[in-house]
């Protein structure tokens, strides 16, 4: 008798601790503003690196489209300056590395191919000039052009540093590659390494 009579004590408490609402709010509340909070912060960072991209994108464009109207023969302080105004226009919060390389195009019937004609880089990291062979091996990459056309060639490196610290974006590499055709010039040299056409 006495079992029972718990039993039925406990029931009824249950369904009366079931039926009861106070404090329903504040518990829903510590449940679900962390995740909210996480979420909020979470698409925070991830539009930031999508800004930080776009950013860099537009910048390398603009060091382009500079380098595409030069009709002199540049030098290392011409692609020095050209680093220097790239992180002020992209206000890179990490070191940046620039590669600046000058392709020509040769049309050749049944064999066109893609030359080398200088690369320098600037800034520390993964970016080396380019070789030949990287060219070659890239040309899925590049456009054809008119035959003795130089493309040139912008493409930066570095590590996206999140504006939170979270494990899950340390190993972001924001990367930019632009190209585009001499505008006024028939080829962009740099000191030493080509001569203007005759």
């Amino acid at each position: 008798m006495m079992l029972a009579d718990i039993r039925h004590r406990l029931a009824r408490l249950v369904r009366l601790f079931r039926r009861d609402e106070r404090g329903v709010i504040a518990v829903e509340t510590v449940v679900v503003t962390p995740m909210l909070l996480s979420g909020l912060l979470f698409s925070f960072v991830f539009y930031d690196v999508h800004l930080q991209q776009s950013v860099r994108d537009k910048a390398s464009y603009t060091m382009t489209d500079a380098l595409s109207r030069e009709t002199a023969v540049i030098d290392d302080t011409y692609i020095d300056n050209l680093k220097t105004t790239f992180d002020m226009i992209s206000g890179a919060r990490s070191p940046v590395q620039m590669r600046v390389s000058v392709i020509r195009f040769h049309d050749i019937p049944g064999h066109p191919w893609f030359e080398l004609r200088w690369s320098e880089v600037r800034g520390s990291g993964a970016l080396f000039p380019l070789t030949q062979q990287e060219v070659s091996e890239d040309t899925g990459r590049l456009p054809l052009m008119v035959g003795g056309q130089d493309l040139i060639l912008v493409e930066t490196r570095s590590p996206y540093v999140p504006v939170l610290a979270t494990r899950w974006l340390n190993d972001i590499v924001l990367e930019t590659r632009m190209f585009m055709t001499l505008r006024f010039a028939s080829q962009l040299c740099f000191e030493g390494v080509c001569a203007p056409k005759g």
